[in-house]
């Protein structure tokens, strides 16, 4: 009998990077293969990890700062820490394949691969490549896109999507999803969240703009999820609003989010971009002005340009121009003139197969199939 093949996953760093290797690392091993997990040092992952029985080291690295000073000598030491750990790593595991998900533990897992022959899959989510992947690709034998490439790569590329939760394949009914979140099961819902990184902003700004919108004759109820440290200063900010706002610190079934949501508001984070893709929901975008390489205006103008999204930069917009967006999208009271704005959402919808994403479970086994053949390839 042939021993399980065994895959090292560098998932840690962001959330955005670690969540689509968790969901990898589930299906490889429901497949049979042995999952390793590589994260940074004092990651909460590793209760996630932990939780579902699946092994995990701690590297003790820190994403590479974006301006000189001490902490770029910080980083190089631990650079040079963290390549030796993961070269021990590789030697004592020795798996038949690594998979890199973008964040910076890739290059280690991806240089150490190299120097033993291990064959490399490298995952980018956003519509560019990251540093740290783009420092990996000469150890790379494939390159998966979770979006269409915004620039000319140089390497070959497949188009294979992002993995999201397995509970989003498949979502609840809206007004199930809306009366079990304590909202109106009939009426037309806003969701809203900023994701890990900016969300300060939009909390302020939101629910603003959703006020003016109110005024200005779009009907609508809000379900708006801010964090534990925003949560009281937005239900604050909801106080008196003439519509239903549900905040919520956190929501872990986010299928209900997204079941109940006619509109989704957010930032243009990938594994965002993803999850909206995968449930088929029309989105009002808000990339953060601050991330690497401006991804997050590139993934936000790839859902855009499929129809799928409305973008608005940040640097240009205050709550007047976002309540104008929103009362362009959203039904107006009248119920008379609203199946043309519910036509028009759910046509924005239907649009994010425009960009050749795979559906949910066909990017998960696809990739699955990817990291068995190369595993396969060690061996011969």
């Amino acid at each position: 009998m042939s021993k399980p093949k065994r895959v090292l996953l560098a998932a840690g760093g962001t959330g955005g990077h670690f969540y689509p290797g968790y969901v990898l690392g589930l299906a490889l091993r429901r497949a049979g293969m042995e999952p390793l997990y590589l994260v940074r040092g004092q990651d909460p992952a590793g209760a996630v990890l932990d939780k579902d029985g699946l092994p995990f080291v701690e590297v003790p690295m820190r994403g590479l700062p974006r301006r000189p000073g001490l902490e770029l000598l910080r980083f190089a030491w631990r650079l040079v820490a963290g390549l030796r750990l993961v070269s021990r790593v590789v030697a004592d595991f020795a798996p038949d394949a690594v998979v890199g998900m973008g964040g910076y533990l890739t290059f280690p897992a991806a240089w150490a691969a190299g120097r033993r022959a291990v064959p490399v899959l490298l995952h980018e989510s956003n519509s560019v490549l990251g540093l740290a992947n783009r420092a990996s690709l000469p150890f790379a034998r494939m390159l998966a896109l979770g979006l269409p490439a915004a620039r000319p790569l140089r390497a070959q590329a497949s188009l294979t999507g992002t993995p999201v939760r397995q509970s989003l394949w498949s979502l609840p009914e809206a007004a199930q999803a809306r009366t079990a979140l304590g909202l109106d099961a009939g009426r037309p819902t806003i969701l809203v969240f900023g994701g890990s990184q900016g969300a300060r902003s939009l909390n302020q700004l939101v629910p603003e703009a959703l006020l003016l919108a109110a005024k200005d004759g779009a009907s609508f109820q809000v379900l708006h999820l801010p964090g534990a440290k925003e949560a009281k200063a937005v239900a604050q900010a909801y106080a008196g609003a003439p519509f239903k706002a549900v905040v919520l610190d956190y929501l872990h079934e986010m299928e209900r989010g997204y079941a109940a949501a006619d509109l989704v508001v957010s930032r243009a984070g990938a594994s965002t971009l993803a999850e909206l893709a995968a449930t088929q929901r029309p989105a009002l975008l808000i990339p953060f002005p601050a991330a690497a390489a401006g991804h997050q205006e590139e993934n936000a103008s790839a859902a855009a340009r499929a129809g799928a999204a409305v973008c608005l930069p940040e640097r240009s917009l205050s709550a007047g121009s976002l309540a104008r967006a929103l009362t362009d999208l959203m039904p107006p009271g009248s119920s008379a003139a609203a199946g043309p704005a519910r036509a028009r959402l759910s046509e924005m919808g239907r649009r994010w197969a425009r960009l050749g994403i795979p559906n949910p479970q066909d990017c998960v086994s696809g990739l699955v199939e990817a990291v068995l053949r190369l595993a396969n390839e060690k061996e011969d």
